[in-house]
């Protein structure tokens, strides 16, 4: 399997066209930096006709909340993450990320759930 991509990205945009071979699967993903804290990307498959579309947006340094939805599985989604996105490995020796995420899929909102995921690193 072998998937070829181009890449068009300038300060704003990012326009990605990907082709995957042997089954000439093409997709396309498209991101917007609406402005320095909120981005939204969007991809489309068009042998599946299946998309998604997230947006992003930065509250402060520590906190990042995002928004989705999936075509393929009918999901909406939303999520909270705290904790501090930035800084170097050296900076950040004991870095966690903390997750609250709420699904809802489109056919049946009274199956929703709530996620909780805790990422935490640890550098020796």
């Amino acid at each position: 399997m072998m998937n070829i991509k181009y890449r068009y990205k300038d300060d704003e945009l990012s326009f990605i066209p990907s082709l995957t071979l042997p089954s000439n699967s093409l997709s396309f993903a498209f991101k917007r930096q609406l402005t320095p804290s909120d981005k939204f990307s969007y991809r489309y498959h068009f042998d599946t006709n299946y998309w998604s579309a997230v947006y992003k947006q930065k509250a402060s340094k520590h906190v990042k909340w995002k928004a989705g939805y999936g075509s393929d599985e009918r999901l909406g989604w939303a999520s909270v993450w705290v904790g501090d996105a930035g800084g170097k490995t050296k900076e950040a020796p004991l870095k966690t990320k903390v997750q609250l995420m709420i699904k809802v899929p489109q056919n049946n909102i009274r199956n929703s759930t709530v996620v909780f995921r805790v990422k935490k690193r640890w550098d020796f």
